[in-house]
């Protein structure tokens, strides 16, 4: 489990208004990895980013602070230097307590691992929508 709400330089290739929410290793083999998010921000969307190696990206669960559980579908394979389409929340912005994503690394089994980031866009009340 990770817990992280950042900015971070190298996240998302200088994508700006973008929020580092947490970051992994996917190994090989099928996995589930549960991101709690210690921020109480509103974020009006998330995606995901991947490097070093491609990852195939089984599901994708973001749970709310108030309980309610969202299930999006997403791509079957993110390539390395990529990312997901973005998956919206709500234009008025929502506290997110976890997002569970199930996936496995590309490649040989003693490979890199993929690195797989999850990044929220933060709610701007100032946005006009």
């Amino acid at each position: 489990m990770f817990t992280s709400s950042c900015m971070s330089p190298n996240f998302i290739n200088g994508e700006n208004g973008w929020v580092l929410l947490g970051e992994r290793k996917a190994n090989h083999l099928f996995e589930k990895d549960v991101f709690r998010i210690k921020s109480r921000d509103k974020f009006t969307a998330i995606r995901l980013y991947v490097s070093e190696r491609d990852v195939d990206i089984k599901s994708l669960e973001i749970m709310l602070i108030n309980g309610d559980i969202l299930k999006p579908s997403i791509e079957s394979t993110i390539r390395q230097g990529d990312r997901s389409r973005i998956i919206d929340l709500a234009a008025d912005g929502r506290q997110l307590e976890t997002v569970t994503v199930r996936y496995r690394s590309g490649g040989k089994l003693f490979s890199h691992k993929g690195k797989v980031q999850i990044g929220g866009r933060p709610h701007n009340p100032n946005d006009n929508y």
